[in-house]
């Protein structure tokens, strides 16, 4: 068995304007799990794709097996047993279960797909990951988001690799769903296999990783046993400096009444109505497990998704039941995709902040550069968004700095309402940080706030108080105190007595 099953010898890679990384040394070992840990833009990804055969290296080589190795394509990699699971979702909505499970590695017999051989080995690769009822035939655009990443491991396991790369895999993860993760993770380490594994959620690291490896910048900051790190020592050298983690109280929200929810069903649900009230100036949290509903509620404040009964008011003022009746009145949903929902990755940063704000940038019909990019710096100041440019592409900006834009886009017309769905879903503890400053000062300034989060940290630490879901209805409502995350998981969970 080779010492390092995939590894990464002085490689250095520059872009136009940057140097994403600088003489990296990596070295993953068979059988053991490999946390990559850095800040959104420290170079993970960028590592990732070269050890993929994605990107070439400007210098330095890729270790194979122990033997330097030339990637020239993703193909050659799959070929040497190099499986990636991408943090963008890649399973195809219009298949089937079973297709995307077997997607690239169909089995055929005579010249014919052998769909009994098939079966078995989806079934096989779904069970590992807690999903052996799942109907094969199922379409998996109807999946969760959750059980949409499971089958995009699931297609991994099924390849049978050597070396597996999961590229923050628990981002829509929690519950089960997480705990089916885990599991696989240990086995398929314990089965010989080298997992390179990265996240922003550092309490995995502890239950998972054998060895880490810390990016900032480019570089490597140091790597070596689990063991030798506590989570104070990672973030310090995640980000070059001290995080404040701690929550400090909400100030009171002392503003009317700003949103009225009544008797609000959506679409679709069978769960009892729901009610809600926010005033001027107040953060309110929804919790619950993956699927309890708390996305589809958003969804259906912000006119995404119809209502079958009920009401919602801005100011004292009915809202239509449309995306343009919310965003008359004032109501903006930051979406939990923000990649696919919430932004346009093709366009620069400038066009995506002002796509909501047309008017103001345009006249006589055409959008004035300069006006774009005037709003481009006035939100780059306001939210501390890291581009080199007005014009850079959003897709090339990390994960912490799309999201401000997907926050900025809508701070262009003032919302009175701003519904934020997993606003931190991705993004790394320092970009964290400084989201939570942002909704923190927007709430200062009078807005009302409600946001969703798996976090149950961050939904206590910076709502005034907790709505909590399960089966796609209100089950409690739990104010900040020191015992309310027992609450909240009780409530979630149906144990509360």
């Amino acid at each position: 068995m080779p010492e390092t099953a995939l590894g990464a010898r002085g490689v250095t890679k520059s872009f136009p304007g940057v140097r994403a990384l600088d003489d990296v040394t990596l070295a993953c070992a068979p059988g053991r799990v490999h946390a990559l840990l850095g800040e959104n833009g420290a170079g993970k990804s960028t590592l990732v794709r070269i050890l993929t055969g994605d990107e070439s290296p400007d210098a330095g080589t890729v270790v194979v097996a122990d033997r330097e190795t030339r990637l020239g394509a993703p193909r050659e990699a799959l070929g040497l047993g190099i499986v990636p699971v991408y943090q963008e979702l890649t399973v195809l909505p219009e298949m089937s279960v079973l297709d995307n499970v077997l997607l690239g590695q169909e089995r055929s017999r005579r010249g014919l797909l052998d769909r009994g051989a098939q079966r078995e080995l989806a079934r096989a690769a779904l069970a590992r990951v807690s999903l052996e009822d799942l109907p094969l035939g199922t379409r998996t655009g109807e999946l969760s988001l959750a059980n949409q990443q499971l089958v995009e491991i699931a297609r991994a396991i099924a390849r049978r690799s050597s070396v597996l790369i999961l590229d923050e895999p628990s981002a829509v993860l929690s519950g089960d769903k997480l705990q089916a993760l885990h599991d696989v993770v240990r086995a398929i380490a314990a089965e010989g296999t080298a997992v390179v594994y990265i996240t922003h959620l550092l309490e995995e690291v502890p239950a998972l990783a054998d060895d880490l490896t810390v990016l900032r910048d480019g570089k490597v900051v140091s790597s070596g046993p689990a063991t030798d790190y506590t989570t104070d020592r990672i973030v310090r050298e995640m980000v070059g400096r001290q995080v404040d983690q701690v929550f400090p109280d909400p100030a009171p929200p002392a503003g009317e009444v700003v949103l009225r929810v009544s008797d609000l069903v959506p679409v679709g649900s069978s769960a009892p109505p729901a009610h809600l009230e926010v005033r001027a100036g107040e953060i309110v949290g929804l919790a619950g497990l993956v699927g309890a509903g708390r996305s589809r509620f958003l969804r259906t404040l912000a006119g995404a998704r119809g209502r079958s009964q009920g009401g919602v008011d801005v100011g004292g003022r009915r809202v239509r039941g449309s995306l343009t009746g919310a965003i008359a009145a004032g109501v903006a949903l930051v979406p939990e995709e923000r990649k696919r929902d919430g932004l346009v990755l093709d366009l620069t940063a400038a066009q995506n902040i002002t796509l909501t704000d047309l008017r103001q940038v345009s006249s006589a019909g055409l959008v004035r550069t300069a006006r774009e990019n005037a709003a481009f710096d006035e939100e780059r100041e306001r939210l501390g968004i890291k581009a080199s440019g007005p014009g850079q592409p959003t897709r090339q900006l990390s994960g912490g700095n799309q999201q401000k834009i997907a926050i900025a886009k809508w701070l262009r017309v003032s919302p009175r309402v701003l519904l934020l769905d997993e606003p931190t879903r991705g993004v790394d503890i320092g970009a964290k940080s400084e989201i939570y400053r942002i909704v923190r000062e927007l709430a200062a300034s009078g807005m009302a706030i409600v946001i969703a989060s798996s976090e149950l940290a961050e939904v206590i630490g910076l709502a005034h108080r907790v709505l909590v879901f399960r089966d796609g209805a209100v089950v409690g409502e739990v104010h900040r105190d020191p015992d309310s995350a027992e609450r909240i998981m009780h409530l979630a969970l149906g144990t509360a007595s």
